[in-house]
């Protein structure tokens, strides 16, 4: 067997094998309204004082009420995608919230790691720097939640309960795939913020912008419902930077790679 051409030919499956897997690992849908994760109790909040999170240099980044997130030198990132390379302990730290809703916050983790929790049951804040005072006060600025120990391989997703303290199981739940939101619409935007924490904005209204009319709620999409930072640690960060080849290029790649190997098949059998 010429090992040169089958380790190319392994080389483009497994280029495949990783597109095929990270689109798998990505296919979950949001959690539904009824999900008892809802129901859990509020985890142990830390404040900033705690962890030493400096939530103030992430302000900059949560726009005014009704002005879409604007993409500030940030690394925009596919928050369909955010699997783990390596193992953390992760952290979510609330930054701001620009919502006229009580949200309310939960995760999954899917792979080496299948858990899911709730991050923050009632996500509202009043008073200095921050966005929404239509009432509450649950939340500060900088306060976290730890997530615990998330494995390598696994996959992490986010899911908002919109008004889900006060409406329950009637509240729309918005996930990050797109297809299987109610509306259909993208709900949730991601980013890499000085390559070491991952920056994610939710819009909480159902339907298009300014939309009304049915279940529609004259959204005004500026992604700043709720705004949270993610601690994945730095290196899983600077991983999901790393562009991803498209399915396409890698089918082609191993297309290639197959022939190649046939290729030479055919010439080494008609060598003596």
């Amino acid at each position: 067997m010429n090992t040169k051409f089958f380790s190319g030919f392994l080389a483009a499956t497994a280029v495949v094998t990783g597109v095929v897997s990270q689109s798998s690992a990505a296919s979950a849908a949001a959690l539904s309204p009824s999900d008892t994760v809802w129901d859990s109790a509020q985890p142990t909040i830390l404040d900033k004082s705690q962890t030493g999170f400096d939530d103030a240099s992430y302000q900059k980044y949560v726009q005014a009420e009704s002005v879409e997130l604007p993409n500030s030198g940030q690394f925009k990132l596919d928050p369909t995608k955010l699997k783990l390379k390596y193992d953390y302990n992760v952290s979510a730290f609330f930054i701001n919230e620009g919502a006229g809703y009580r949200n309310q916050l939960a995760f999954t983790s899917k792979g080496a790691t299948n858990t899911k929790g709730l991050l923050f049951k009632d996500i509202s804040c009043e008073g200095a720097g921050c966005v929404g005072a239509w009432g509450g006060n649950a939340l500060k600025l900088g306060d976290s939640v730890k997530l615990g120990k998330i494995l390598a391989g696994s996959q992490l997703d986010f899911s908002l309960r919109a008004d889900g303290l006060n409406r329950g199981t009637g509240a729309n739940v918005f996930g990050t795939q797109t297809a299987v939101n109610e509306d259909g619409l993208q709900h949730i935007v991601a980013y890499a913020v000085n390559n070491r924490y991952l920056l994610l904005g939710f819009e909480d209204l159902f339907g298009d912008k300014n939309a009304s009319g049915g279940k529609n709620e004259n959204s005004d999409r500026d992604f700043n419902d709720t705004v949270f930072v993610v601690d994945v640690g730095e290196k899983n960060v600077r991983d999901l930077m790393k562009p991803v080849p498209e399915p396409s290029v890698a089918l082609s790649l191993l297309g290639l790679g197959a022939a190649s190997l046939m290729l030479r098949r055919r010439q080494n059998s008609t060598v003596k």
